[in-house]
Order: structure tokens, then C-alpha cells, then sequence
């Protein structure tokens, strides 16, 4: 039986083999493209606070979004503490100015009356001699010299209280300037308190926001509304971080954006001086010179163009395998390599390419551009569709 059993034949397996698309490339000069998402922003956006008073809101004048010029009254706060304060601290400054000028003419006063009061000493000092004369005479009596000695020594005594006042008038007047300077000073924050109870815009533009109504108690320091300068407004947006060097290194770089139907060229201004933990890359500033109706926070998608690379290959997005790896066909098999994402850049007929370098592409080297879930090196493919 086993000389006459059948032998079974041996079963040959073949290699399957993937059809696969290529291109040729053709390594050159070309100037790429990076996608940018980013949103509208502004350096002079300012926060208004109410001042530091607490009171009740009269009136909003204004609501969000609309267009303000610099000085327009905005929020109107209950001012009647104010305008009381104010009253009073004038009031001080009346009654020091009133004193100041009774201490100059009382100066004056006392300029002539000093003369006066000399004259007057010199004659109680002759009453005093002609009594003396009389009293060696035994002619008049004790008392009446005392009396006499008593006018001069008062007299004297004036004399030197009038000087005194004469001599301190000036610190007396230094004295109630500092005063004033005080109640004027107190004057002066008084009506500036009053001032502040009219909320105005500090410069012409857009209020993005309004936190209080009519009849809110607000106190010191909260926030009653926000706005920004729509005639400086820029876009921050992420840049890549395999972008950065190239973006850091260049000058004069612009993005294209459209809004609205229209086409907008946003100019490069500065990198942002600190990169956000958790971020894949720097965000670049870029500065629009022309509002067109923009609002605060409004997205944006931004074309950045780079310099001019040479040695890039424009390959479809479909040819890269995870980040940074593509598959040339040689000998009917799949070869891996590195490659730098460099850009990309849109075709006239609207389709988008990667921008990507390595010294292992070569002229006329064929890629393959289908994407293959079992993409490895050494894979057995064939082509069916040369040179796309």
C-alpha cells in the first residue's frame, strides 16, 4: 500500500506583489508654503475699572461692538459723594487764600504801626524824664513816676511784640501756603474723583465688551468694560517648530489670508518672546494694516511664505508616511528614507503639494505615492501608473 499511495505535490507560494502609483522628481529652487491657523488679537486692548470709588452705575452709554472715539463718556457713575467732597475741599482752599491775604495786610498793619508805636515810646520816655525831674524837685509824687515807668516798660513791650510778629510773618506765610498746597492738592483729587465717575475711552475704537447695567453697585478696581483699537490688530499664529529656524533667521517674511472674499497680505512683525509648555512651536505676530471690519478673536487661516530652498521636491501629501518618511520604488521593491519637511505649496490648479529635501533624492528617482498599510522596506510592488 505505502509503494501505492499518491504523492502529494509540493505547494509553491508566491511573494504578493502591491500596485503601487510613482512620480519622478525633479529636485529645485522653490519658495514654500506653511498653513497657519491663527486669531485676531490686539496690543492695545484696555481693561476700564471703575475708580477707586464704590458706587452705582447711572448710565451705559454704550453696548458691545460698537464704535467709540477717544474721550467719549462710555459709563456714568453715581457722583453725588464726589461733587460734595469737591464742594468742600473748595471751601478749604477759599478760607486758606482768605487767610493769606488777612496775615499780608496785618504785616502791613504792622509796618505802620511799628512807626506809631515808636513815636509813642519816645514820647512815654520823655513824660518819664520830665516826672524824674519833677520828683528830685519834690514836685510831683512816687505814684505818678511809677505810672510813668509803668507806659514806658509797656510801650517797650508792644514795641517788641509788633517786631516778633513783623519777624514771623514770613513763616506765618509759608505756614498757609503749605496749607494751600494741601487743600488744593485735596481739591484737585477731589475733581479728579468727580472726573472718574465718567468712564471715557482712552483711545478711538471697538468696546469688545460690557460687564455692568444700569443700577450695578461697583466697587473699587472692578472691571466695567473692555475695548481695542481696531486700527491695530494683529494675527498670532502657531508656527511649526521645524519651521522656526528658517522663520528666525529671515527678514521681511509676509502670509496671505482672505476675508470676506477678499485677499489680505499680513506682514511678519516679531516672534513671540516665550513659547507655551505643551506647544509644538513659537507663535509669530503678524501685523495687519488695514481693519476691514475684523473683530477681536476671529479666525484666520494664514499662507506664510518662506525663502527660497533649493534641492526641494514637491510630492503629494499621499507619499509621506507619518511625519517625515517616504518610499522610492527600485527593483521592484519599496525603500525607505528620511526625508525634511521643508513647506508646501499650492498649484495652479488649486492642489496642494509637501515641500520636502534629502540628499538621497536624486533626479528622475521614482516615489511611490499610494499609501500602503503594510508600507515597509522591501516590499514587493509593481506600477501601474508611471510619472504622475
Amino acid at each position: 500500500m505505502l509503494k501505492t499511495k499518491s504523492k502529494s505535490e509540493a505547494i509553491e507560494i508566491t511573494e504578493p506583489t502591491w500596485i503601487v502609483s510613482t512620480i519622478s522628481v525633479i529636485p529645485t529652487t522653490l519658495a514654500p508654503n506653511v498653513t497657519l491657523y491663527g486669531r485676531i488679537e490686539s496690543p492695545k486692548t484696555a481693561y476700564l475699572r471703575s475708580p477707586n470709588i464704590n458706587a452705582q452705575v447711572l448710565q451705559v452709554k454704550v453696548l458691545e461692538g460698537k464704535k467709540v472715539k477717544k474721550d467719549d463718556i462710555l459709563i456714568h457713575l453715581e457722583d453725588t459723594d464726589s461733587i460734595l467732597k469737591l464742594k468742600q475741599h473748595n471751601a478749604d482752599v477759599k478760607d486758606i487764600e482768605a487767610q493769606i491775604a488777612l496775615e499780608k495786610q496785618r504785616h502791613i498793619n504792622n509796618l505802620t504801626i511799628i512807626k506809631h508805636e515808636e513815636s509813642l515810646l519816645k514820647l512815654t520816655k520823655k513824660s518819664l524824664q520830665r516826672l524824674q525831674k519833677l520828683k528830685r524837685q519834690k514836685v510831683t509824687s512816687q505814684s505818678a513816676l511809677d505810672k510813668a515807668q509803668q507806659s514806658v516798660e509797656r510801650q517797650m513791650l508792644n514795641i517788641t511784640q509788633r517786631n516778633l510778629e513783623i519777624q514771623n510773618h514770613k513763616a506765618r506765610v509759608e505756614q498757609l501756603q503749605a496749607k494751600q498746597s494741601r487743600a488744593e492738592a485735596s481739591r484737585d483729587i477731589s475733581k479728579l474723583e468727580l472726573d472718574r465717575t465718567k468712564i471715557t475711552a482712552p483711545f478711538t475704537g471697538i468696546v469688545a465688551k460690557v460687564n455692568v447695567s444700569i443700577g450695578d453697585r461697583v466697587r473699587s478696581g472692578d472691571i466695567l468694560l473692555s475695548m481695542y483699537d481696531n486700527f491695530a490688530l494683529e494675527v498670532r499664529a502657531q508656527i511649526p517648530t521645524r519651521y522656526q529656524n528658517i522663520v528666525m533667521n529671515s527678514t521681511k517674511l509676509s502670509a496671505i489670508t482672505e476675508i470676506n472674499g477678499h485677499s489680505l497680505t499680513l506682514k511678519l512683525d516679531r516672534i513671540s518672546g516665550q513659547i507655551n509648555q505643551n506647544s509644538g512651536g513659537v507663535d509669530g505676530l503678524f501685523k495687519i494694516n488695514q481693519g476691514m471690519n475684523l473683530r477681536l478673536g476671529q479666525f484666520l487661516t494664514l499662507f506664510l511664505t518662506l525663502p527660497e530652498q533649493t534641492d526641494i521636491v514637491a510630492l503629494p501629501y499621499e507619499a509621506v508616511y507619518g511625519i517625515n518618511r517616504i518610499y522610492k520604488f527600485i527593483d521592484g521593491r519599496m525603500q525607505g528614507l528620511k526625508i525634511d519637511r521643508i513647506g508646501e505649496q499650492t498649484t495652479v490648479t488649486g492642489k496642494s503639494r509637501i515641500l520636502v529635501r534629502s540628499p538621497k533624492l536624486k533626479d528622475g528617482d521614482q516615489v511611490i505615492i499610494t499609501q500602503l498599510p503594510n508600507a515597509m522596506d522591501g516590499l514587493k510592488v509593481k506600477i501601474s501608473v508611471k510619472n504622475l
